[in-house]
């Protein structure tokens, strides 16, 4: 049996050091790493919101063709009017 010298001992605890050292190296990133997927499911959540409301939204902007027609409608029902109108002033005037 071989007797430990105290340049074993030296030895021993510079790598114990040493791996201590890259131990609290590799806690810092798996602390980092926690970070970024909590912003990971913030985004997911946020694009959650963001779909849910496309989604109630969609129906309004099916809407939107109706509505304009039914406005190009009553457009043409006042342009109908007016003219109704002037030419019943007009008749009324030269009769």
């Amino acid at each position: 049996m071989s007797a430990v010298t105290d340049a074993d001992l030296k030895e021993i605890k510079d790598l114990i050091a040493a791996l201590s050292g890259q131990m609290t190296t590799i806690q810092k990133e798996i602390g980092d790493l926690k970070v970024n997927v909590g912003k990971i499911e913030d985004l997911r959540i946020s694009v959650g919101k963001i779909e849910a409301t496309l989604q109630t939204q969609q129906s309004s902007f099916q809407k939107i063709p109706d509505l304009a027609e039914k406005v190009g409608e009553l457009k043409n029902w006042r342009q109908i009017a007016l003219t109704l109108g002037g030419a019943l002033v007009g008749g009324a005037i030269t009769w």
